[in-house]
């Protein structure tokens, strides 16, 4: 039997990465911007989560992303 994922109030299952988690390893990333697929890597979560994440960052104005095919976006953190 494996262990249940504890879930949110909308019964959602609870985020185990933090937002902090994410944008540190994007400013440790050896390359000036990256994609979901390696956020998702990186930290050992699931490549939707990934995206869906740099997404609600995105909204807080947290990260910057780009499109450079319509399938591949990559992200960065804006200048300070």
């Amino acid at each position: 039997m494996t262990a249940e994922r504890e879930r949110d109030t909308r019964s959602q299952f609870a985020e185990e990465t933090t937002d902090d988690e994410i944008l540190t390893a994007i400013h440790k990333s050896e390359f000036p911007a990256v994609t979901a697929r390696w956020v998702a890597d990186t930290l050992g979560i699931e490549r939707p989560s990934a995206h869906r994440r740099l997404e609600e960052l995105h909204e807080k104005g947290e990260v910057e992303r780009g499109k450079l095919r319509p399938r591949v976006v990559i992200w960065w953190t804006p200048e300070e």
